[in-house]
C-alpha cells in the first residue's frame, strides 16, 4: 500500500471512530459508573440509555445497613437537586437535556432504602418474670428432678 493510501485509510479510520463515539455517547448505550460527592456522601451509580440503575446506586455499601440507607436518601436528594438545577438551564445542549431528564426521572422513580436501627428497649419486671417461668418450664420438661420443680414453681408463682 503507497504512503497516500495508508494515510487516507488511517483518516477514514479516525473519522469513523469519532463518529461511532459520538453515537455511543450521545446514545449513552453502554453502562456509566458515576460517583459524586453530595453533602459529604459519595454517592455512586451507574447509568445506560439515560437511565439510573436503581440496584447501583450506593451499591458499595449495601452490606452496612445505616451507611448504605443515609447514602440512598442522600441520593434521592441529589437526583431532585439535580433535576431541578438542570431543567432552570435554558441553554442546554442533547447532552445536558438527557441528563435533566435522567436525574428527573431518578427524582420522581428512585425509592431509597429507609432504616433505623436503635437501641432494644429494657424489659418490665413482668416480661423477665414471664422469661424467668418460660425458663424453668423447659427445665422441668427436660428433668423432673424435686430442685427443678421448686424452682419451676417458685418461678412461675404456682
Amino acid at each position: 500500500m503507497d504512503p497516500f493510501s495508508q494515510l487516507f485509510a488511517a483518516y477514514l479510520h479516525t473519522v469513523s471512530n469519532s463518529i461511532a463515539e459520538v453515537y455511543v455517547d450521545s446514545m449513552n448505550t453502554t453502562v456509566t459508573s458515576q460517583s459524586l460527592v453530595y453533602n459529604d456522601t459519595n454517592i455512586r451509580f451507574q447509568h445506560q440509555l439515560w437511565k439510573i440503575k436503581p440496584n447501583s446506586v450506593c451499591s458499595d455499601l449495601e452490606q452496612q445497613a445505616t451507611q448504605f440507607s443515609k447514602c440512598t436518601q442522600q441520593a434521592k436528594t441529589m437526583f431532585t437537586d439535580l433535576c431541578t438545577q438542570l431543567s432552570s438551564m435554558e441553554n442546554l445542549n442533547q447532552r445536558g437535556r438527557s441528563l435533566s431528564n435522567m436525574y428527573c426521572n431518578a427524582s420522581l422513580n428512585y425509592k431509597p432504602m429507609v432504616a433505623y436501627i436503635s437501641e432494644p428497649k429494657q424489659k418490665t419486671e413482668q416480661e423477665l418474670k414471664e422469661k424467668e417461668c418460660n425458663l424453668m418450664i423447659l427445665k422441668a420438661m427436660q428433668g423432673k428432678s424435686p430442685e427443678t420443680l421448686e424452682q419451676k414453681e417458685k418461678a412461675c408463682g404456682t
